[in-house]
This record gives C-alpha cells, structure tokens and sequence, in this order.
C-alpha cells in the first residue's frame, strides 16, 4: 500500500469545518488518551502534539504542559484549530508530515497523537524520530485504529467489488506490537478496545466518514467513477449485518499506547 500524502492533506482540509460534529469514536479515543495522562501528576515544560486536527485534545493538554506546539499535515485542520483556540492554549502552529517531524533533538516532554499515525508508511521511523525529540523520561502518547476498524464495510465492499480496494487498510495489532518491541522506549501501557457504532443506513456511514476525511487515501484504489450496480451490492451486501434492533454496525478496533523514554 502507497499513501499519498497530498490527498490525505487535501481531504482533511476539506473536512475541517465539519469535522468535529461526526468526530464520535475520535473524542472517546482522545479522553482514553487524556485518562493516561491524568495518572502523572507533574505538568511538564513542552508538548508536541502530532496530527492535532482541529485543536480540541490539543487544547485538553493544558493540563498536562506549559508550552504547546500543535503540527498537523492538512493546513484547513490548523486553521479550524487557530480559530477553536479562543484561549490562546497553543503556543505554536506547525504543518508539517509526521514522518519528516521538523524539529531538534531532545526538545518534548510529552509527544501526542491521536489517530493519525495511520497515514505513516513507516511506524518503525516515526517511533525512532519520535524518541529522538524527547528529553529523558519523557512520554509519547499515542492512538491508532487497527486491522478490525470498518470490518463490515470492507467485507461488504469486498463482495462486491473484489478488483479494488475500497477501504483503508489499518495495521494489525501484532505489527503494531512489533514495532513497539524494536522501538528504544519503554512500554508503560498498551490498550486495546473495540466501539462500535450504529447507523440506520449505509449513506449515513459513508457520508460520515467523507466529513471525516477518512475515506479513501491510498494510491492504488479505483481512479474512476465507481458504477452505481457494484455500490447498490456493497449496500446490500451491508445489510447482512444489520442487528435486531435494526441498525447497521461499523467498528472501530484501535490501541492506546504510553511508552516512555528512560
């Protein structure tokens, strides 16, 4: 799989605006995010928040550090997160790309992301750099969706329409696990978890995840117009899952990590 970065930028700024009315599963992965963090007392100096989005856990991190620097790969996201910062919490606005981080060695103290490492080709590098920019004993805190997030709508996808691949696809949980075991941090907590979601049709699933800027990235999926046949069978395919209470599911399968660097 080849990510393209340029349409993942130009996708989120697009979303900006409206991001944050869909952005369900996103706020409950960023307080599971904040719960790890409310377990050390100390409030450090500098923190780095990598793929900040619309600014709202980077605002949270108030409590946790005294300077903020905020770096986001889409510039529609950090404009809609200079405009949510009424308060002045960030204290510096970067775009930047989470595998070329644009900063000097040992300047953080807590490094954070949330959901958006998924868009790196290489998790191995970003750990490295990531460990790099700390100070000792300083933390990384970070989210990824993994291999069971739209479970349901690449299978029905897949059904109908075998020749391309409509939906992203996430790491596994074991190479995520790998990376962390060759990475030079200490593994402080790995959390694993499954929400789901419920709609009453496809086209509100999907329409959610294009506000989201979450649709489809990757650079070997269809460049045409997907015909309307193999769309009304992914939608038919999709209600073999629909439940007795007569909603359609979506998942999302993500890890929340601490890891320190001693």
């Amino acid at each position: 799989m080849t990510i393209d970065k340029k349409a993942i930028a130009h996708s989120f700024s697009r979303a900006a605006p409206h991001y944050d009315s869909v952005a369900h599963v996103q706020r409950q992965v960023g307080e599971a995010m904040l719960d790890l963090l409310k377990a050390s007392a100390l409030k450090v100096d500098t923190a780095l928040d990598i793929g900040c989005g619309t600014g709202a856990l980077t605002v949270a991190l108030e409590c946790y550090a005294q300077h903020i620097t905020a770096l986001d790969l889409a510039p529609g996201m950090l404009e809609v997160a200079r405009h949510n910062d009424q308060r002045g919490v960030i204290n510096r606005f970067v775009c930047g790309d989470a595998e070329q981080l644009p900063f000097e060695a040992e300047q953080f103290d807590l490094i954070f992301s949330s959901f958006a490492l998924q868009w790196c080709e290489d998790l191995d590098k970003v750990l490295s750099d990531v460990f790099t920019l700390l100070r000792p004993g300083g933390r990384f805190v970070f989210s990824v969706p993994v291999e069971n997030t739209l479970r349901e709508l690449k299978l029905s996808w897949r059904k109908a329409d075998s020749r391309y691949q409509h939906v992203n696809e996430f790491m596994t949980v074991d190479a995520v696990k790998r990376s962390l075991d060759a990475s030079p941090f200490t593994l402080m907590e790995l959390q694993e978890k499954l929400n789901m979601v419920y709609y009453d049709t496809v086209r509100e699933l999907t329409r959610e995840l294009k506000t989201l800027g979450a649709h489809q990235v990757i650079n070997n999926r269809t460049h045409s117009l997907t015909g309307k046949k193999t769309v009304f069978q992914m939608m038919s395919n999709y209600e073999h899952f629909r439940n007795h209470q007569g909603l359609l599911p979506a998942s999302w399968h993500y890890l929340v990590i601490s890891l320190q660097k001693d």
